[in-house]
């Protein structure tokens, strides 16, 4: 069963594929709102939803969604997960794996709760994030700590394979 425990894991970058790896990344992050969340139960059942993100210093995601949804079941049972945000404009992928714990600062779940509202209105021009059309328990917010993060810019010019890709490899510690 999960149980909710104040964040205590620290993730810090372990290498990069280039100097301007850790920049691309974070500025491609920052400027998207929501990406594709993948989980799976512990029988490896998939299962995929979007989510609004708010973006961490340490590129940590924040995201909000309700206990009785699928994703959230999923995560109880097996934490490992991979996440997707995808730019038409740019051509350019990005790709998570990692793994998922509570948060449980109240700073952070309001962090989380106002960029939902906000990312609604700009976007979809109603008042309510779809997590919020949800009834399916209470809200709770959610940290992915990421273990790889790989962004592929497929519009880059004379591009010749490898130099498609930004890799970025953390360390989690307790």
């Amino acid at each position: 069963m999960w149980y909710y425990i104040p964040m205590t894991k620290t993730i810090s970058i372990e290498s990069e594929s280039s100097s301007e790896s850790r920049d691309y990344i974070k500025k491609f992050l920052a400027e998207n709102r929501s990406g594709v969340l993948a989980t799976a139960d512990s029988a490896a059942n998939p299962h995929a939803a979007v989510v609004y993100y708010v973006l961490e210093d340490d590129f940590g995601l924040l995201f909000g969604t309700k206990v009785e949804t699928q994703k959230h079941k999923n995560i109880e049972e097996n934490d490992q997960v991979a996440f997707l945000v995808y730019n038409e404009k740019s051509q350019t992928t990005l790709q998570i794996s990692g793994s998922i714990e509570v948060v449980k600062e109240e700073e952070k779940q309001k962090s989380v709760r106002k960029n939902m509202i906000r990312s609604t209105e700009d976007i979809s021009q109603t008042e309510l994030a779809p997590a919020e059309k949800l009834f399916a328990g209470d809200f709770v917010v959610l940290r992915l700590l990421p273990q790889t993060i790989k962004m592929a810019v497929y519009a880059r010019p004379d591009s010749e394979g490898d130099d498609l890709y930004e890799t970025l490899l953390f360390n989690t510690k307790e």
